[in-house]
């Protein structure tokens, strides 16, 4: 064989074992596109998980707005509806302290009078007392002047 030859054999060895490597090559690429594809399908998948897991927690939020909106108009309502009963309870509550007070001045005022109606009435009582005792010394005294007269012996004088 001639040198040519054998330089075209050597060149087509080389190549033969060039394009087998080049298949190997283009094997393994392929495996790899398969795992990026494979992960690229898992990343939208997750990626799809993700969007409505946000949508839900978007629908969450505002449902929950919502209610939080209602409550608040709600307790608006109710605070604007308790505000004539509070004002009602703090007239109540100073009407009875003024009638605490005029029953408390009132209760002093009684004590008082009572007080006086009770040296009022002692003294009535001693003056009572002071006339029914002269009185009673002017009927004995006058008894005493008719038993005298009469004769008759005095019963408290055995």
């Amino acid at each position: 064989m001639r040198d040519t030859d054998k330089i075209i054999l050597e060149t087509l060895k080389r190549l033969e074992v060039g394009q087998r490597a080049l298949r190997e090559d283009v094997a393994v690429l392929r495996t790899d596109v398969k795992g990026l594809q494979d992960g690229q399908i898992s990343l939208q998948g997750n990626v799809r998980e993700l969007q409505d897991g946000q949508k839900s927690l978007q629908e969450i939020g505002e449902r929950r707005g919502k209610l939080l909106t209602g409550i608040a108009q709600t307790v608006g309502t109710i605070l604007e509806e308790q505000q004539p009963q509070r004002m009602d309870i703090r007239s109540l509550h100073d009407q009875a302290h003024s009638l605490h007070d005029e029953l408390h001045a009132a209760k002093e005022e009684l004590k008082s009078e009572i007080l006086s109606s009770r040296a009022e009435a002692r003294r009535d009582t001693i003056d009572l007392k002071a006339t029914v005792v002269r009185k009673l010394k002017s009927h004995e005294e006058r008894i005493d002047a008719l038993e005298d007269a009469a004769g008759i012996p005095h019963p408290d004088e055995n």
